[in-house]
């Protein structure tokens, strides 16, 4: 069975996206790892094309965000480029956990179904913190994600999930029996709040919550005010996470950790005090 993965990046060093770590995490998973790169200015380009010949990566003009149809262009295309029976659609900071990899393959190997779906872990500001409800956020809990290579198959909505263009309703996939480890929210604080504030702000233009004329704010002013990771809106939700931690986690934890562990020692400290019971008066 051939298995492709495929993903997409631009100017993933500048925003931190855990690129180059992403793709030599999968390389022993996937027989081919394809890479849709928007025409990155910052290195990214350069670095990923000479990790491993089992990584191919190419360029294409993706434009400035204006909506989601903006990101399933571009996930498409990449879709499209795979030769594998089966293909995975991962952002460049998802993580399939390495103890996983043998059952997957020995599972799709098996599989009668179209498509499976994976549970999300998200972490936020360091590896051992994640968030318990992300249907609050709303962050992924689930995606249909792993899909047989077949031409009715296409990236749909937020580019997460994949569906049938012949019956887009269908749900009928198997139950979720694997993890992925998404550190999307581990990142610099100033980036992942310029990306949320320029980014997703520009792809939900024109719905309730936000003005149509919405503009960019240029980098240096998230460099002053960069995301506060103590945000009331994500600490009542927030729990510690003590493992297993992929391999590339393992081996450089520094790489996921972008609040100086002040989050986990929060949490950690919080618990303690749960834990202590008031005397009796």
């Amino acid at each position: 069975m051939l298995l492709s993965i495929y993903t997409s990046v631009r100017d993933g060093l500048f925003y931190d996206y855990h690129v180059v770590e992403m793709l030599k995490h999968h390389l022993p998973l996937a027989d081919e790892i394809i890479v849709n790169d928007g025409f990155s200015t910052d290195g990214t380009y350069e670095r990923i094309s000479a990790i491993d010949p089992k990584i191919k990566v190419f360029r294409s003009d993706w434009g400035k965000p204006t909506d989601l149809g903006w990101i399933t262009r571009f996930k498409n295309d990449a879709r499209s480029k795979c030769r594998g029976e089966w293909c995975i659609n991962l952002d460049c900071d998802e993580f399939i956990p390495e103890w996983e990899f043998e059952s997957l393959r020995a599972r799709l190997e098996r599989s009668a179904a179209v498509i499976h779906p994976l549970r999300m872990i998200n972490f936020y500001g360091n590896y051992k913190v994640f968030h318990e409800h992300p249907e609050k956020v709303p962050w992924p809990d689930v995606k249909r994600n792993i899909h047989r290579n077949l031409p009715e198959v296409e990236v749909c909505g937020d580019g997460s999930n994949v569906r049938l263009k012949t019956d887009p309703e269908a749900m009928g996939e198997p139950k979720v029996e694997f993890n992925c480890h998404h550190f999307g929210f581990v990142r610099n604080p100033a980036r992942l709040r310029q990306k949320w504030r320029n980014v997703l702000a520009n792809l939900y233009r024109g719905r309730a919550a936000r003005p149509k004329n919405w503009f960019n704010l240029p980098t240096f002013l998230f460099d002053w005010f960069p995301h506060d990771w103590k945000d009331p809106q994500f600490m009542n939700d927030l729990a510690v996470y003590e493992g297993p931690y992929v391999r590339a986690v393992a081996e450089n934890p520094a790489e996921f950790t972008r609040d100086k562990m002040s989050l986990y020692h929060c949490l950690k400290q919080r618990a303690a005090a749960g834990a202590v019971q008031p005397a009796n008066g």
